[in-house]
């Protein structure tokens, strides 16, 4: 059989997909837009199939087990991604193959705010899955991350292989961290935040060369080093678990075996495994907070501001003691706290813009779209907690020129 006969016959069968296959779509539809908005832990699959009018017996029929809509969720999720990115690479040009990546995504959630697609899951909960699903999805993701990291090709740019990471897990996570701020805007404009956004990424936000190195940045109060157990121990403990397992794996027993003390210990301390994860929340707040406050005290431009307050935080990533609360993390706690905390999440957004808008008074700033900048200045910070595990070679000492440079100087400034 020919080429040409294959493919007619493979849209044949697509066309028509059987009764059984149409339910299971139903599902994960259903599934996706309650993972996203309850996050994994209250969706269960009685809630699942409450929502589309079977009984659990009715569903167990299509998905025995809650694991198994969360990884074929997922699953489908990452399948949509990589055809985007399969997609922009046909392109040859640098700039327009990057623009159309993010068109390309801007207008598929477009077409979910027309109802013409269906949601896919979010992927800040991915961790939250449990092996074997967990291997099969990591794998499946990580495989998505290196075609994306074949959007930034060796022979155009000035770049490492970790800089060739580091620049796919910056393009990825402003991805990730638009469906935050993406549905702020009418659908009528997501073709201009597509060109906002490609604009800032492809040119960056700075209109002079900046000095990222560490020590020339004001850093906020050092870390406190010391082996008395204290509620900042089980703040850096569940921060770090929630980072890397999701909130599910963050149990009290894995807390309290890795600080080394009873469970009892835990509840002397803490009220609630909820409460304390409220607790990171406010401590990583506080620690973004100091961050703009002590570079802001210095007499600098309003992009030196950013970028001293930035580089704080992003080599600050880089430390186990030092990580922030993944913003996945908002999805495990009750919707009225979640606002709580998404407010004062925006309101240190809303400083970065402030302070944009002051190096833009003082030229010191590129014009661009200032909201869409610090929203890309928040998701670098949030998603520098990730970057050893794409790009190995990151220290404390070089991650604000791997990590930070990008942003603040734009992808073409690496060209060759």
């Amino acid at each position: 059989m020919t080429q040409t006969t294959i493919e007619p016959a493979l849209n044949q069968a697509k066309s028509k997909p059987s009764r059984f296959d149409r339910k299971k779509d139903e599902i994960l539809n259903a599934a996706a837009a309650l993972f996203n908005r309850h996050g994994l832990k209250d969706a269960t699959l009685a809630v699942v199939a409450s929502e589309i009018g079977l009984n659990l017996k009715s569903l167990r029929y299509y998905f025995e087990k809650r694991d198994e809509v969360i990884a074929a969720a997922f699953e489908r999720s990452i399948a949509r991604h990589r055809a985007l990115v399969e997609a922009a690479l046909d392109i040859d040009d640098f700039d327009t193959r990057i623009r159309s990546f993010i068109h390309a995504y801007c207008a598929m959630h477009a077409r979910i705010v027309r109802n013409e697609q269906p949601e896919h899951v979010h992927f800040g909960d991915l961790r939250a899955l449990t092996d074997p699903h967990l291997q099969t999805m990591g794998a499946a993701y990580v495989e998505m991350f290196r075609l994306m990291r074949e959007l930034f090709r060796p022979d155009e740019g000035r770049w490492t292989p970790d800089q060739r990471s580091a620049n796919a897990h910056m393009l990825l996570s402003q991805l990730h961290w638009s469906v935050v701020w993406i549905y702020g805007y009418v659908v009528e404009d997501f073709p201009r935040v597509a060109d906002r956004l490609s604009d800032i990424l492809l040119n960056g936000l700075a209109t002079q060369p900046l000095d990222l190195a560490p020590d020339r940045a004001p850093m906020p109060t050092p870390f406190c080093d010391s082996d008395k157990l204290s509620q900042e121990s089980f703040l850096r403990a569940a921060t770090a678990l929630i980072n890397d397992q999701g909130y599910r794996g963050a149990s009290v027993e894995r807390i309290s075996t890795m600080l080394g003390v009873t469970k009892g210990a835990f509840y002397h301390h803490n009220d609630t495994r909820d409460g304390l994860v409220v607790a990171c929340f406010e401590r990583t707040f506080a620690i973004i907070r100091e961050a703009q406050d002590v570079a802001m005290s210095e007499q600098m431009d309003g992009m030196a501001h950013v970028a001293a307050a930035a580089v704080s935080l992003v080599s600050r990533q880089i430390l186990p003691e030092g990580a922030l609360l993944r913003t996945s993390a908002l999805t495990s706690i009750g919707p009225e706290l979640r606002r709580e905390m998404a407010q004062q999440l925006a309101s240190s957004t809303w400083r970065f813009a402030d302070m944009l808008n002051d190096g833009l008074i003082d030229g010191s700033v590129r014009l661009c779209d200032m909201r869409i900048a610090a929203e890309a200045v928040t998701a670098m910070v949030n998603s520098a907690q990730e970057l050893q595990r794409w790009a190995p070679s990151a220290t404390v000492e070089n991650a604000a020129e791997l990590y930070a440079r990008p942003l603040f100087h734009g992808f073409r400034a690496q060209l060759l």
